[in-house]
Protein backbone atom coordinates (compact mmCIF):
# COMPACT_ATOMS: atom_id res chain seq x y z
CA UNK A 1 0.00 0.00 0.00
CA UNK A 2 3.11 1.93 0.65
CA UNK A 3 2.85 3.55 -2.96
CA UNK A 4 -1.23 3.46 -3.42
CA UNK A 5 -3.25 6.38 -2.15
CA UNK A 6 -5.65 5.84 0.31
CA UNK A 7 -8.52 7.41 1.49
CA UNK A 8 -8.74 11.18 1.93
CA UNK A 9 -4.96 11.17 -0.18
CA UNK A 10 -3.83 14.06 -2.64
CA UNK A 11 -6.13 13.09 -5.47
CA UNK A 12 -9.31 15.12 -4.78
CA UNK A 13 -11.92 13.14 -7.27
CA UNK A 14 -10.82 9.59 -6.89
CA UNK A 15 -8.30 7.15 -6.69
CA UNK A 16 -6.64 4.53 -8.81
CA UNK A 17 -4.94 1.45 -8.73
CA UNK A 18 -6.47 0.68 -5.48
CA UNK A 19 -8.53 -2.55 -4.41
CA UNK A 20 -11.71 -1.68 -3.81
CA UNK A 21 -12.09 -3.76 -0.66
CA UNK A 22 -9.14 -1.98 0.70
CA UNK A 23 -10.37 1.12 -0.04
CA UNK A 24 -13.77 1.20 0.61
CA UNK A 25 -12.36 -0.19 4.39
CA UNK A 26 -10.28 2.71 4.74
CA UNK A 27 -12.80 5.17 4.52
CA UNK A 28 -14.83 3.83 6.89
CA UNK A 29 -11.37 3.06 9.29
CA UNK A 30 -11.11 7.04 9.10
CA UNK A 31 -14.68 7.35 9.62
CA UNK A 32 -15.78 9.09 6.21
CA UNK A 33 -19.44 8.21 5.38
CA UNK A 34 -18.65 9.32 1.65
CA UNK A 35 -16.45 8.50 -0.98
CA UNK A 36 -15.75 10.22 -4.28
CA UNK A 37 -16.03 7.30 -7.06
CA UNK A 38 -12.62 5.79 -8.07
CA UNK A 39 -11.42 6.74 -11.19
CA UNK A 40 -11.80 3.47 -13.04
CA UNK A 41 -13.54 2.57 -16.65
CA UNK A 42 -16.82 2.15 -16.74
CA UNK A 43 -16.19 -1.01 -19.21
CA UNK A 44 -14.95 -3.05 -16.71
CA UNK A 45 -18.36 -4.05 -15.41
CA UNK A 46 -16.68 -6.79 -13.17
CA UNK A 47 -14.60 -3.75 -11.02
CA UNK A 48 -17.59 -1.67 -11.27
CA UNK A 49 -19.78 -3.63 -9.06
CA UNK A 50 -16.84 -5.04 -6.54
CA UNK A 51 -16.02 -1.57 -6.09
CA UNK A 52 -20.16 -1.08 -5.64
CA UNK A 53 -20.50 -3.94 -3.22
CA UNK A 54 -17.75 -2.85 -1.45
CA UNK A 55 -18.87 0.45 -0.25
CA UNK A 56 -22.06 -0.90 0.13
CA UNK A 57 -20.93 -3.71 2.82
CA UNK A 58 -19.12 -0.30 4.56
CA UNK A 59 -21.87 1.83 4.43
CA UNK A 60 -20.03 4.45 2.50
CA UNK A 61 -21.87 6.29 0.24
CA UNK A 62 -20.31 7.01 -3.32
CA UNK A 63 -20.95 10.57 -4.49
CA UNK A 64 -19.57 11.75 -7.36
CA UNK A 65 -18.35 10.70 -10.21
CA UNK A 66 -16.16 13.42 -11.72
CA UNK A 67 -14.54 14.13 -15.34
CA UNK A 68 -12.65 17.35 -15.01
CA UNK A 69 -12.22 18.04 -18.30
CA UNK A 70 -12.89 20.35 -21.71
CA UNK A 71 -16.30 19.48 -23.01
CA UNK A 72 -17.06 23.36 -24.58
CA UNK A 73 -13.26 22.73 -26.40
CA UNK A 74 -13.09 24.59 -29.79
CA UNK A 75 -11.17 21.85 -31.09
CA UNK A 76 -13.87 19.70 -32.71
CA UNK A 77 -12.10 15.93 -32.26
CA UNK A 78 -11.06 16.81 -28.78
CA UNK A 79 -14.58 18.00 -27.69
CA UNK A 80 -16.34 14.67 -28.86
CA UNK A 81 -14.00 12.59 -27.15
CA UNK A 82 -14.29 14.67 -23.83
CA UNK A 83 -17.90 14.27 -24.58
CA UNK A 84 -18.16 10.49 -25.14
CA UNK A 85 -15.95 10.51 -21.63
CA UNK A 86 -18.71 12.76 -20.01
CA UNK A 87 -20.97 9.86 -21.18
CA UNK A 88 -18.95 6.94 -19.72
CA UNK A 89 -19.05 9.08 -16.46
CA UNK A 90 -22.42 9.26 -15.99
CA UNK A 91 -22.74 5.40 -17.38
CA UNK A 92 -20.53 4.76 -14.61
CA UNK A 93 -22.19 6.39 -11.79
CA UNK A 94 -25.34 5.21 -12.74
CA UNK A 95 -23.78 1.44 -12.42
CA UNK A 96 -21.49 1.73 -9.45
CA UNK A 97 -24.46 3.36 -7.87
CA UNK A 98 -23.20 6.82 -7.34
CA UNK A 99 -25.60 10.22 -6.85
CA UNK A 100 -24.02 11.90 -9.55
CA UNK A 101 -21.51 12.65 -12.65
CA UNK A 102 -20.36 15.73 -12.34
CA UNK A 103 -17.82 18.49 -14.75
CA UNK A 104 -17.84 21.66 -15.15
CA UNK A 105 -19.30 23.51 -17.89
CA UNK A 106 -15.38 23.95 -19.93
CA UNK A 107 -14.36 26.88 -21.78
CA UNK A 108 -14.39 28.23 -25.22
CA UNK A 109 -10.46 27.23 -25.81
CA UNK A 110 -8.65 24.36 -26.49
CA UNK A 111 -7.16 22.33 -24.12
CA UNK A 112 -7.51 22.90 -20.18
CA UNK A 113 -11.24 24.41 -19.63
CA UNK A 114 -10.45 24.95 -15.86
CA UNK A 115 -8.19 27.69 -16.05
CA UNK A 116 -8.52 29.36 -19.77
CA UNK A 117 -11.10 31.99 -19.53
CA UNK A 118 -12.89 33.83 -21.77
CA UNK A 119 -15.80 35.93 -22.34
CA UNK A 120 -17.79 33.89 -24.60
CA UNK A 121 -18.64 31.73 -21.16
CA UNK A 122 -20.93 34.10 -19.98
CA UNK A 123 -22.94 34.56 -23.28
CA UNK A 124 -26.43 33.39 -24.04
CA UNK A 125 -24.80 30.91 -26.12
CA UNK A 126 -22.78 29.48 -23.63
CA UNK A 127 -26.24 28.83 -21.57
CA UNK A 128 -27.98 27.42 -24.32
CA UNK A 129 -25.07 24.96 -25.22
CA UNK A 130 -25.22 24.21 -21.23
CA UNK A 131 -28.54 23.48 -21.56
CA UNK A 132 -28.06 21.75 -24.81
CA UNK A 133 -25.12 18.93 -23.63
CA UNK A 134 -27.23 18.73 -20.47
CA UNK A 135 -29.81 17.42 -22.22
CA UNK A 136 -27.73 14.96 -24.60
CA UNK A 137 -26.14 12.90 -21.91
CA UNK A 138 -28.99 12.87 -19.53
CA UNK A 139 -31.35 11.54 -22.76
CA UNK A 140 -28.02 9.58 -23.91
CA UNK A 141 -27.40 7.10 -20.93
CA UNK A 142 -31.16 7.77 -19.01
CA UNK A 143 -29.73 6.94 -15.73
CA UNK A 144 -32.57 6.02 -13.24
CA UNK A 145 -30.40 6.94 -9.73
CA UNK A 146 -27.55 9.37 -10.67
CA UNK A 147 -27.80 12.84 -11.63
CA UNK A 148 -26.10 15.02 -14.06
CA UNK A 149 -24.43 18.36 -12.54
CA UNK A 150 -22.04 21.51 -13.67
CA UNK A 151 -20.30 22.27 -10.80
CA UNK A 152 -20.86 25.91 -9.70
CA UNK A 153 -17.54 27.36 -11.45
CA UNK A 154 -17.00 31.19 -11.38
CA UNK A 155 -15.96 31.70 -14.84
CA UNK A 156 -18.86 30.19 -16.75
CA UNK A 157 -22.43 30.72 -16.91
CA UNK A 158 -23.01 28.49 -13.87
CA UNK A 159 -21.50 31.69 -11.50
CA UNK A 160 -24.57 32.59 -10.10
CA UNK A 161 -27.29 31.25 -8.28
CA UNK A 162 -29.66 32.91 -10.26
CA UNK A 163 -28.32 31.19 -13.09
CA UNK A 164 -28.16 27.42 -11.41
CA UNK A 165 -31.81 28.09 -10.88
CA UNK A 166 -32.78 29.36 -14.81
CA UNK A 167 -30.68 25.98 -15.99
CA UNK A 168 -33.04 24.01 -13.96
CA UNK A 169 -36.15 25.28 -15.79
CA UNK A 170 -34.12 25.55 -19.22
CA UNK A 171 -32.74 21.66 -19.26
CA UNK A 172 -36.48 20.35 -17.69
CA UNK A 173 -34.77 16.56 -16.74
CA UNK A 174 -35.69 14.96 -13.61
CA UNK A 175 -31.86 14.04 -13.24
CA UNK A 176 -30.45 17.23 -13.51
CA UNK A 177 -29.06 17.98 -10.19
CA UNK A 178 -27.03 21.13 -8.62
CA UNK A 179 -23.46 20.36 -7.58
CA UNK A 180 -23.08 22.99 -4.73
CA UNK A 181 -19.85 23.94 -4.08
CA UNK A 182 -20.59 27.22 -1.92
CA UNK A 183 -16.74 28.83 -2.53
CA UNK A 184 -17.29 28.81 -6.00
CA UNK A 185 -20.21 31.74 -5.47
CA UNK A 186 -17.97 33.72 -3.68
CA UNK A 187 -16.15 35.56 -6.47
CA UNK A 188 -16.17 39.17 -4.84
CA UNK A 189 -15.86 41.04 -0.96
CA UNK A 190 -19.73 41.37 -0.82
CA UNK A 191 -20.30 37.44 -1.38
CA UNK A 192 -17.38 36.78 0.95
CA UNK A 193 -18.84 38.54 3.77
CA UNK A 194 -22.64 36.93 3.07
CA UNK A 195 -22.15 33.53 2.20
CA UNK A 196 -24.47 32.27 4.26
CA UNK A 197 -26.85 34.05 2.94
CA UNK A 198 -26.12 32.88 -0.44
CA UNK A 199 -26.48 29.27 1.00
CA UNK A 200 -29.55 30.03 2.77
CA UNK A 201 -30.39 31.64 -0.99
CA UNK A 202 -29.76 28.45 -2.92
CA UNK A 203 -32.09 26.22 -0.67
CA UNK A 204 -34.78 28.54 -1.21
CA UNK A 205 -34.42 28.67 -4.97
CA UNK A 206 -33.35 25.14 -5.56
CA UNK A 207 -32.77 22.85 -2.67
CA UNK A 208 -34.58 20.04 -3.89
CA UNK A 209 -31.79 19.95 -6.65
CA UNK A 210 -29.06 19.80 -4.63
CA UNK A 211 -26.86 16.41 -4.47
CA UNK A 212 -23.49 16.73 -3.60
CA UNK A 213 -21.55 19.54 -1.71
CA UNK A 214 -17.70 20.49 -1.90
CA UNK A 215 -16.73 21.48 1.68
CA UNK A 216 -13.90 24.21 1.27
CA UNK A 217 -13.00 27.74 2.40
CA UNK A 218 -11.79 30.79 1.13
CA UNK A 219 -9.62 33.78 2.68
CA UNK A 220 -9.46 37.52 0.89
CA UNK A 221 -6.07 38.63 0.72
CA UNK A 222 -5.25 41.56 3.14
CA UNK A 223 -4.02 44.19 2.50
CA UNK A 224 -4.75 44.36 -1.00
CA UNK A 225 -6.44 47.44 -3.43
CA UNK A 226 -7.23 43.96 -5.71
CA UNK A 227 -9.76 41.09 -5.36
CA UNK A 228 -7.37 38.39 -4.19
CA UNK A 229 -9.40 34.97 -3.04
CA UNK A 230 -7.60 31.78 -2.05
CA UNK A 231 -8.75 28.25 -0.83
CA UNK A 232 -7.09 27.66 2.61
CA UNK A 233 -7.48 24.82 4.97
CA UNK A 234 -11.25 24.29 6.72
CA UNK A 235 -11.33 26.94 9.84
CA UNK A 236 -8.81 29.49 8.13
CA UNK A 237 -10.99 31.09 5.87
CA UNK A 238 -14.32 33.47 6.29
CA UNK A 239 -17.12 30.75 4.82
CA UNK A 240 -19.92 30.68 7.09
CA UNK A 241 -19.41 27.19 7.66
CA UNK A 242 -22.13 26.14 10.36
CA UNK A 243 -25.07 28.36 7.96
CA UNK A 244 -23.84 26.21 5.05
CA UNK A 245 -24.57 22.96 7.18
CA UNK A 246 -27.53 23.81 9.04
CA UNK A 247 -28.54 24.06 5.40
CA UNK A 248 -27.68 20.90 3.88
CA UNK A 249 -28.23 19.34 6.63
CA UNK A 250 -32.27 20.73 6.40
CA UNK A 251 -32.59 19.25 3.14
CA UNK A 252 -34.81 15.82 2.43
CA UNK A 253 -32.18 13.64 1.06
CA UNK A 254 -28.68 13.23 2.25
CA UNK A 255 -25.73 15.18 1.06
CA UNK A 256 -22.51 14.21 0.57
CA UNK A 257 -20.04 17.04 2.25
CA UNK A 258 -16.94 16.37 0.31
CA UNK A 259 -13.41 17.87 1.11
CA UNK A 260 -11.14 18.26 -1.72
CA UNK A 261 -8.55 20.58 -3.24
CA UNK A 262 -6.10 19.41 -0.08
CA UNK A 263 -2.77 18.39 -0.75
CA UNK A 264 -1.73 15.45 1.89
CA UNK A 265 -3.74 13.08 3.26
CA UNK A 266 -2.64 15.25 7.03
CA UNK A 267 -4.71 17.75 5.23
CA UNK A 268 -7.65 15.90 4.93
CA UNK A 269 -7.78 14.81 8.49
CA UNK A 270 -7.46 18.00 9.63
CA UNK A 271 -10.24 18.91 7.29
CA UNK A 272 -12.40 16.52 8.45
CA UNK A 273 -11.66 17.02 12.31
CA UNK A 274 -12.71 20.32 12.09
CA UNK A 275 -15.95 19.37 9.72
CA UNK A 276 -16.56 16.86 12.39
CA UNK A 277 -16.33 19.07 15.13
CA UNK A 278 -18.21 22.08 14.02
CA UNK A 279 -20.97 19.90 12.78
CA UNK A 280 -20.74 17.80 16.67
CA UNK A 281 -21.52 21.48 17.69
CA UNK A 282 -25.03 22.26 15.52
CA UNK A 283 -25.92 18.38 16.48
CA UNK A 284 -25.60 17.13 13.17
CA UNK A 285 -23.87 13.37 12.72
CA UNK A 286 -21.23 13.36 9.69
Amino acid sequence: MAQQKAAGAGESHGAAGIDPVLLARKHKEKGFTAAYVPQIDAKDTALVMATREAFQKEGVMLSEAGYWENIMDTEAESRAYHRNRQLDSLYLAEEIGAVCSVNIFGSYCHGNGNSQHKALNFTDEAFEAAVEMARYFLDTVKPKTAFFTYEIFPFDITDSVENIERLIKAVDRKQFGVHLDLVNLINCPRAYFSSGDIAKECVRRFGDRIVSCHAKDIKMKEPSISVILEEVLMGQGNIDLKTFMRQIEGLSRPIPFMLEHLKTEAEYDSAAEYVRKTGKELGINL
